[in-house]
């Protein structure tokens, strides 16, 4: 269901749910602002950190769905990109993901930050920009946060401009 709005909210058709949750989800998303989204989505995956060597960092790159701020998406944040490479990867990829680019728990620096979920929708390239925007509003970096937040009111108050017009 937090894919589910997000998606949504980014403007994606959500396949995965019935008629039924879609309804409720637009009742839900009606009387939401970014604060309460970004509370009840934080259930759709747990976020684990890694160090890993720089050559590996490009092959990381092509076992996950990108997301947050990283790379090209940080200009959609107006955020400088970082070095840190984060998205989403299935729970039964994670095994593979640490093993195929040796990436360490508990070292530092945190070089990839993976969001496990078994719940990962289909698709290609970054997830859509409300699942990249909770990611940053759930961050602990203050800059990050407000990024995040923004954007997810951003998108709810757009949605909420195309419901009254449907």
């Amino acid at each position: 269901m937090a894919f589910g709005a997000l998606y949504m909210l980014s403007g994606l058709d959500a396949p995965w749910l019935g008629r039924q949750q879609r309804y409720r989800l637009r009742g839900y998303l009606r009387q939401m602002d970014a604060e309460n989204l970004t509370r009840l989505a934080r259930r759709r995956a747990t976020t684990v950190e890694y160090w890993c060597r720089d050559s590996n960092l490009a092959e990381v790159e092509t076992l996950i769905r990108p997301s947050a701020a990283t790379g090209a998406l940080a200009a959609s944040f107006q955020l400088t990109a970082t070095d840190v490479v984060e998205g989403y990867v299935t729970a039964d990829a994670l095994n593979d993901a640490i093993r195929q680019c040796r990436l360490k728990q508990g070292a530092t620096p945190v070089r990839v930050r993976l969001h496990v979920t078994d719940g990962l929708p289909a698709g290609e390239g970054p997830m859509p920009l409300g699942v990249c925007a909770a990611d940053l509003a759930e961050s602990n970096d203050p800059r990050e946060r407000r990024a995040g937040l923004e954007t997810l009111q951003q998108l709810i108050d757009e949605y909420h401009r195309k419901e009254h017009q449907a």
